[in-house]
Protein backbone atom coordinates (compact mmCIF):
# COMPACT_ATOMS: atom_id res chain seq x y z
CA UNK A 1 0.00 0.00 0.00
CA UNK A 2 1.31 3.42 -0.56
CA UNK A 3 1.81 6.18 1.89
CA UNK A 4 -0.52 7.91 -0.42
CA UNK A 5 -3.24 5.96 0.03
CA UNK A 6 -2.81 5.89 4.10
CA UNK A 7 -2.53 9.37 4.53
CA UNK A 8 -5.59 9.57 2.39
CA UNK A 9 -7.82 7.38 4.99
CA UNK A 10 -6.01 8.74 8.00
CA UNK A 11 -5.16 12.28 7.98
CA UNK A 12 -1.85 13.67 7.93
CA UNK A 13 -1.70 13.81 11.97
CA UNK A 14 -3.24 10.23 12.26
CA UNK A 15 -0.67 8.84 9.84
CA UNK A 16 2.34 9.97 11.83
CA UNK A 17 0.69 8.75 15.23
CA UNK A 18 0.13 5.29 13.93
CA UNK A 19 3.74 5.40 12.33
CA UNK A 20 4.89 6.31 15.56
CA UNK A 21 2.89 3.70 18.12
CA UNK A 22 4.07 0.98 15.37
CA UNK A 23 7.66 2.24 15.66
CA UNK A 24 7.62 2.33 19.80
CA UNK A 25 5.09 -0.71 20.67
CA UNK A 26 6.13 -4.35 20.42
CA UNK A 27 3.82 -6.34 18.73
CA UNK A 28 2.34 -8.74 21.19
CA UNK A 29 3.06 -12.27 20.20
CA UNK A 30 0.40 -14.09 19.51
CA UNK A 31 0.36 -18.17 19.37
CA UNK A 32 0.20 -19.34 15.83
CA UNK A 33 -3.85 -21.63 15.06
CA UNK A 34 -2.89 -25.36 14.49
CA UNK A 35 -4.49 -25.71 11.71
CA UNK A 36 -3.02 -22.40 10.10
CA UNK A 37 -2.17 -23.79 6.84
CA UNK A 38 -5.56 -24.50 6.00
CA UNK A 39 -6.48 -21.48 7.30
CA UNK A 40 -4.51 -19.19 5.31
CA UNK A 41 -5.84 -21.78 2.14
CA UNK A 42 -9.34 -20.91 3.21
CA UNK A 43 -8.87 -17.01 3.45
CA UNK A 44 -6.83 -17.34 0.09
CA UNK A 45 -9.89 -18.83 -1.27
CA UNK A 46 -12.40 -16.38 -0.51
CA UNK A 47 -10.10 -14.12 -2.96
CA UNK A 48 -11.64 -11.24 -0.62
CA UNK A 49 -8.82 -9.38 0.53
CA UNK A 50 -8.34 -6.18 -1.44
CA UNK A 51 -11.62 -5.92 -2.33
CA UNK A 52 -13.98 -3.04 -2.27
CA UNK A 53 -17.00 -5.18 -0.55
CA UNK A 54 -18.06 -2.23 1.90
CA UNK A 55 -21.65 -2.30 0.07
CA UNK A 56 -22.32 -5.96 1.26
CA UNK A 57 -20.03 -5.94 4.75
CA UNK A 58 -20.42 -2.57 6.06
CA UNK A 59 -23.43 -3.11 7.44
CA UNK A 60 -22.71 -6.27 9.45
CA UNK A 61 -20.16 -3.41 11.38
CA UNK A 62 -22.68 -0.75 11.24
CA UNK A 63 -24.97 -3.75 13.46
CA UNK A 64 -22.08 -4.84 15.63
CA UNK A 65 -21.21 -1.01 16.52
CA UNK A 66 -25.56 -0.79 17.74
CA UNK A 67 -25.32 -4.11 19.57
CA UNK A 68 -21.76 -2.89 21.59
CA UNK A 69 -22.32 0.44 21.64
CA UNK A 70 -18.12 0.97 21.08
CA UNK A 71 -16.71 3.61 19.09
CA UNK A 72 -15.84 1.55 16.32
CA UNK A 73 -17.03 -1.79 14.48
CA UNK A 74 -14.79 -3.74 11.72
CA UNK A 75 -15.02 -6.60 9.60
CA UNK A 76 -11.44 -8.04 9.82
CA UNK A 77 -9.77 -10.90 7.49
CA UNK A 78 -6.43 -11.76 8.55
CA UNK A 79 -4.39 -13.98 6.02
CA UNK A 80 -1.65 -14.87 8.11
CA UNK A 81 0.74 -11.61 7.37
CA UNK A 82 -1.68 -8.47 7.14
CA UNK A 83 -5.19 -7.77 8.64
CA UNK A 84 -7.78 -6.19 6.13
CA UNK A 85 -10.68 -4.46 7.31
CA UNK A 86 -13.88 -5.41 4.32
CA UNK A 87 -16.16 -3.57 6.11
CA UNK A 88 -16.20 -0.79 9.23
CA UNK A 89 -18.46 1.78 11.05
CA UNK A 90 -16.86 4.67 12.70
CA UNK A 91 -13.96 4.78 10.70
CA UNK A 92 -13.15 5.13 7.08
CA UNK A 93 -11.66 1.92 5.73
CA UNK A 94 -9.67 1.48 2.22
CA UNK A 95 -9.91 -2.00 0.75
CA UNK A 96 -6.06 -1.02 -0.33
CA UNK A 97 -4.95 -0.74 3.09
CA UNK A 98 -3.72 -3.32 5.37
CA UNK A 99 -2.13 -3.31 8.76
CA UNK A 100 0.61 -5.55 9.66
CA UNK A 101 -1.34 -9.07 11.37
CA UNK A 102 1.60 -9.06 14.26
CA UNK A 103 0.09 -5.33 15.51
CA UNK A 104 -3.51 -6.39 15.82
CA UNK A 105 -5.87 -7.68 18.83
CA UNK A 106 -7.48 -9.95 16.42
CA UNK A 107 -4.13 -12.22 15.67
CA UNK A 108 -5.82 -13.04 19.36
CA UNK A 109 -8.96 -14.74 18.45
CA UNK A 110 -7.60 -16.80 15.48
CA UNK A 111 -6.86 -19.84 17.85
CA UNK A 112 -10.37 -20.06 18.93
CA UNK A 113 -14.04 -20.46 18.50
CA UNK A 114 -15.02 -18.49 21.17
CA UNK A 115 -15.07 -14.93 21.08
CA UNK A 116 -11.84 -12.52 22.39
CA UNK A 117 -13.04 -10.39 24.89
CA UNK A 118 -10.92 -7.75 26.77
CA UNK A 119 -13.02 -5.15 28.78
CA UNK A 120 -9.72 -3.03 29.92
CA UNK A 121 -6.96 -3.48 27.69
CA UNK A 122 -4.73 -1.48 29.83
CA UNK A 123 -5.06 -4.69 32.70
CA UNK A 124 -4.06 -7.32 30.33
CA UNK A 125 -0.34 -7.39 30.09
CA UNK A 126 -0.40 -8.79 26.00
CA UNK A 127 -1.89 -5.20 25.08
CA UNK A 128 -0.94 -2.99 27.62
CA UNK A 129 0.99 -0.37 25.77
CA UNK A 130 0.83 -1.46 21.96
CA UNK A 131 0.07 0.29 19.33
CA UNK A 132 -3.52 0.29 18.65
CA UNK A 133 -4.22 1.52 22.44
CA UNK A 134 -1.71 4.18 21.71
CA UNK A 135 -3.13 7.52 19.49
CA UNK A 136 -4.61 7.76 17.31
CA UNK A 137 -7.31 4.43 17.73
CA UNK A 138 -6.64 5.03 21.71
CA UNK A 139 -8.16 1.47 22.47
CA UNK A 140 -9.16 0.15 26.00
CA UNK A 141 -11.42 -2.18 24.88
CA UNK A 142 -11.85 -5.32 22.30
CA UNK A 143 -14.24 -7.59 21.66
CA UNK A 144 -13.47 -10.07 18.57
CA UNK A 145 -16.26 -12.42 17.04
CA UNK A 146 -14.01 -15.14 15.58
CA UNK A 147 -15.68 -15.71 11.49
CA UNK A 148 -15.83 -19.50 12.15
CA UNK A 149 -16.06 -22.26 9.11
CA UNK A 150 -18.06 -25.27 9.63
CA UNK A 151 -14.21 -26.95 8.99
CA UNK A 152 -12.75 -24.94 12.24
CA UNK A 153 -10.85 -22.27 10.22
CA UNK A 154 -11.51 -18.82 11.68
CA UNK A 155 -11.04 -15.89 8.77
CA UNK A 156 -11.17 -13.24 10.49
CA UNK A 157 -12.94 -11.65 13.16
CA UNK A 158 -16.19 -9.04 13.48
CA UNK A 159 -14.75 -6.97 16.10
CA UNK A 160 -15.57 -3.75 18.28
CA UNK A 161 -13.26 -1.23 19.95
CA UNK A 162 -14.13 1.46 22.40
CA UNK A 163 -12.05 4.28 24.17
CA UNK A 164 -13.20 3.40 27.67
CA UNK A 165 -13.55 -0.08 29.45
CA UNK A 166 -16.09 -1.82 28.28
CA UNK A 167 -18.28 -5.21 28.98
CA UNK A 168 -20.87 -6.69 27.31
CA UNK A 169 -23.89 -8.81 28.82
CA UNK A 170 -24.98 -11.79 27.76
CA UNK A 171 -27.94 -10.71 25.58
CA UNK A 172 -25.08 -8.57 23.74
CA UNK A 173 -22.60 -11.42 23.28
CA UNK A 174 -25.01 -13.73 21.91
CA UNK A 175 -26.42 -11.30 19.59
CA UNK A 176 -22.75 -10.83 18.20
CA UNK A 177 -22.03 -14.22 17.98
CA UNK A 178 -25.21 -14.46 15.68
CA UNK A 179 -24.31 -11.91 13.54
CA UNK A 180 -20.25 -13.11 12.99
CA UNK A 181 -21.90 -15.98 12.41
CA UNK A 182 -24.40 -14.23 9.83
CA UNK A 183 -21.52 -12.10 8.46
CA UNK A 184 -19.44 -15.93 8.06
CA UNK A 185 -21.92 -16.72 6.00
CA UNK A 186 -21.95 -13.92 3.72
CA UNK A 187 -18.70 -14.43 2.90
CA UNK A 188 -18.89 -18.15 2.19
CA UNK A 189 -21.63 -17.42 0.10
CA UNK A 190 -19.51 -15.04 -2.12
CA UNK A 191 -16.77 -17.62 -2.40
CA UNK A 192 -19.45 -20.05 -3.67
CA UNK A 193 -21.29 -17.88 -5.94
CA UNK A 194 -17.86 -17.23 -7.37
CA UNK A 195 -17.36 -21.00 -7.84
CA UNK A 196 -20.52 -21.76 -9.43
CA UNK A 197 -20.88 -18.58 -11.70
CA UNK A 198 -17.04 -19.77 -12.91
CA UNK A 199 -18.50 -23.15 -13.60
CA UNK A 200 -21.78 -22.09 -15.09
CA UNK A 201 -19.87 -19.82 -17.64
CA UNK A 202 -17.79 -22.50 -18.87
CA UNK A 203 -20.25 -25.12 -19.40
CA UNK A 204 -22.28 -21.72 -21.48
CA UNK A 205 -19.05 -21.19 -23.15
CA UNK A 206 -18.81 -25.02 -24.29
CA UNK A 207 -22.60 -24.64 -25.61
CA UNK A 208 -22.52 -21.47 -27.03
CA UNK A 209 -18.92 -23.05 -29.38
CA UNK A 210 -21.62 -25.30 -31.13
CA UNK A 211 -22.94 -22.86 -32.64
CA UNK A 212 -20.18 -20.12 -33.12
CA UNK A 213 -17.27 -22.13 -33.38
CA UNK A 214 -14.91 -19.30 -32.76
CA UNK A 215 -16.34 -17.80 -30.50
CA UNK A 216 -15.28 -15.79 -27.58
CA UNK A 217 -16.13 -15.23 -23.76
CA UNK A 218 -16.81 -11.99 -24.96
CA UNK A 219 -18.89 -12.87 -27.79
CA UNK A 220 -21.26 -15.10 -25.08
CA UNK A 221 -21.08 -11.92 -22.43
CA UNK A 222 -22.80 -9.99 -25.61
CA UNK A 223 -25.39 -12.37 -26.32
CA UNK A 224 -26.41 -13.01 -22.97
CA UNK A 225 -26.64 -8.59 -22.94
CA UNK A 226 -28.47 -9.03 -26.28
CA UNK A 227 -31.07 -11.38 -24.74
CA UNK A 228 -31.56 -9.93 -21.63
CA UNK A 229 -31.67 -6.31 -22.96
CA UNK A 230 -32.24 -6.03 -26.99
CA UNK A 231 -28.80 -4.99 -27.30
CA UNK A 232 -25.27 -4.85 -26.95
CA UNK A 233 -22.02 -3.05 -27.62
CA UNK A 234 -21.62 -2.89 -31.69
CA UNK A 235 -18.96 -4.80 -32.42
CA UNK A 236 -20.10 -7.74 -29.92
CA UNK A 237 -23.51 -7.60 -32.32
CA UNK A 238 -21.41 -7.35 -35.61
CA UNK A 239 -19.87 -10.80 -34.35
CA UNK A 240 -22.99 -12.46 -33.22
CA UNK A 241 -24.36 -11.51 -36.74
CA UNK A 242 -21.10 -13.25 -38.60
CA UNK A 243 -21.76 -16.43 -36.78
CA UNK A 244 -25.76 -16.01 -38.32
CA UNK A 245 -26.95 -15.64 -34.24
CA UNK A 246 -28.74 -12.65 -35.15
CA UNK A 247 -30.01 -10.80 -38.03
CA UNK A 248 -31.06 -7.58 -39.21
CA UNK A 249 -34.20 -8.32 -41.73
CA UNK A 250 -35.45 -5.04 -41.37
CA UNK A 251 -34.93 -2.07 -39.04
CA UNK A 252 -33.82 -4.59 -35.69
CA UNK A 253 -32.13 -7.10 -34.66
CA UNK A 254 -33.60 -10.12 -33.82
CA UNK A 255 -32.69 -13.90 -33.31
CA UNK A 256 -32.17 -16.26 -36.16
CA UNK A 257 -32.90 -19.98 -35.84
CA UNK A 258 -30.06 -20.82 -34.49
CA UNK A 259 -29.89 -17.75 -32.06
CA UNK A 260 -33.27 -19.09 -30.48
CA UNK A 261 -32.02 -22.77 -30.41
CA UNK A 262 -28.77 -21.40 -28.34
CA UNK A 263 -31.42 -18.94 -26.18
CA UNK A 264 -33.04 -22.37 -25.30
CA UNK A 265 -29.79 -24.54 -25.29
CA UNK A 266 -28.72 -21.92 -22.16
CA UNK A 267 -31.57 -22.10 -20.56
CA UNK A 268 -32.21 -18.61 -21.27
CA UNK A 269 -36.41 -19.28 -21.87
CA UNK A 270 -38.01 -16.11 -20.35
CA UNK A 271 -39.65 -19.01 -17.44
CA UNK A 272 -36.09 -19.26 -16.16
CA UNK A 273 -34.24 -16.23 -17.41
CA UNK A 274 -35.74 -12.96 -15.95
CA UNK A 275 -32.72 -11.01 -14.83
CA UNK A 276 -31.85 -9.22 -11.87
CA UNK A 277 -35.23 -8.43 -9.50
CA UNK A 278 -34.90 -6.30 -6.51
CA UNK A 279 -37.65 -7.09 -3.85
CA UNK A 280 -38.38 -4.99 -1.01
CA UNK A 281 -37.21 -6.74 2.52
CA UNK A 282 -39.64 -7.98 4.82
CA UNK A 283 -40.44 -5.95 7.76
CA UNK A 284 -38.63 -7.08 10.71
CA UNK A 285 -40.08 -7.36 13.96
CA UNK A 286 -36.53 -7.09 15.90
CA UNK A 287 -32.89 -7.07 15.48
CA UNK A 288 -33.31 -11.21 16.08
CA UNK A 289 -35.32 -10.72 13.04
CA UNK A 290 -32.81 -9.08 10.51
CA UNK A 291 -30.13 -11.15 11.93
CA UNK A 292 -32.28 -14.44 10.69
CA UNK A 293 -32.73 -12.72 7.67
CA UNK A 294 -28.33 -11.73 7.12
CA UNK A 295 -27.98 -15.30 8.38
Amino acid sequence: MSLRRAIKVLGFKDFIKMGFAMATSPPPPAPVPANESLRRAKVAETAIIGRDLAAQFEIFAEMARMITGAHQSMVNILDGTNMCSIGASGMKVDPQMVVPQKFSFCQYALVSPDPLMIPDLSADERFAGTAFTMPPVSALAYHGFPLNTADGVVLGTLCSIHRAPLALDDEQVRLMRQLAKATTDQILLRTEQAGFTASRVAAMLGRFTMFAPEGTIRELMGFLDYCAHGTALPDVMEMLARDSIIEKPDDHWVLTRDGADLKAELGLVPETYKGSQITAPAAGSGLDDLLEQLG
